[in-house]
């Protein structure tokens, strides 16, 4: 995440060992179980989604696809890595056709991810906010950790300061609230239109306060 942004030194790689017809099998449930769940958590939202009817739709039994995957969360766990790389592919474009200076990269991501979480409130939704009472997992922390470092580098910040970590955690929540805001239609609304003009407004306030360390 970030590949723009962050650069690594390439590494050389084994070449993988062939796969038993078993695990070709279960791959291929794998990224056809995505496909479907996918599309019907999108459509009817994540409570949609049952193993008896993915099962049924993929034309295996349950215990094929829990062989899989171990479970039906899981299922939706791989939803959402789809969903993840998709909103960063976004945030990456949108920093790649920003203006050069720190502003205008961090309002960019802003922007962006306002616009994905309108086009796509139920992807949006099952990113932040599935299962949000439990325990973060690893591979939430990991994408969530990879946005915040995306943002600290479009901002020019020392990703090894804890206060500028703390500084634009607390904007990225800032504006993460403004989106949550504008995309449930179950309370009180704030107009889209508006609400993103406010996106501008709370990175200028923020880089004024910007901490010295």
């Amino acid at each position: 995440m970030g590949r723009d942004l962050i650069h690594t030194r390439p590494m050389k790689s084994q070449p993988a060992p062939p796969l038993s017809r078993r695990e070709r099998n279960l791959a291929d449930i794998r990224a056809r179980a995505t496909q479907i769940a996918e599309q019907i958590i999108l459509d009817e939202g994540v409570e949609g989604l049952s193993a008896r009817r993915l099962a049924k739709d993929l034309q295996v039994s349950v215990g094929s696809l829990y062989n899989a995957f171990g479970d039906l969360h899981q299922v939706i766990r791989s939803v959402i890595a789809r969903s993840a790389e998709l909103l960063a592919n976004a945030l990456m474009a949108a920093v790649a056709q920003a203006a050069p200076d720190k502003r205008s990269r961090i309002v960019a991501l802003g922007d962006a991810y306002f616009d994905f979480a309108m086009a796509e409130p139920r992807r949006w939704a099952l990113m932040f906010e599935y299962r949000a009472e439990l325990e973060i997992d690893d591979k939430a922390r990991d994408f969530q950790g990879g946005l915040l470092d995306m943002l600290i580098a479009a901002g020019e910040a020392d990703p090894t300061s804890q206060t500028h970590r703390q500084f634009f955690l607390v904007l990225w929540a800032s504006v993460h609230g403004v989106v949550s805001l504008a995309t449930r239609p179950t309370i009180v609304a704030i107009q889209p239109e508006l609400a993103k003009n406010y996106i501008t407004d709370l990175v200028d306030s923020a880089l004024n306060r910007f901490p010295v360390d």
